[in-house]
């Protein structure tokens, strides 16, 4: 039996619902079944969503960090 792929989404704040439907499908699309959202202040803004082994990080505190590696 397959085990269902569990997507993990990190948000810097609640999501109202269109967001949440976009992100719906964004992690079903990649093979999601499951979604588990949390709440990290850390982020600053933007979202971070792993799904198995694979980490889309759009977060607001990733890009700064680049920024900062890059100067």
């Amino acid at each position: 039996m397959k085990k269902a792929v569990t997507a993990t989404v990190t948000l810097a704040m609640e999501a109202d619902k269109d967001t949440l439907a976009k992100i719906e499908k964004f992690v079903k699309k990649r093979g999601a079944r499951k979604i588990t959202y949390e709440i990290d202040e850390n982020i600053i803004g933007g979202i971070i969503i792993q799904i198995g082994d694979v980490i889309f990080d759009g977060s607001l505190r990733s890009r700064l960090d680049n920024i900062k590696e890059n100067v």
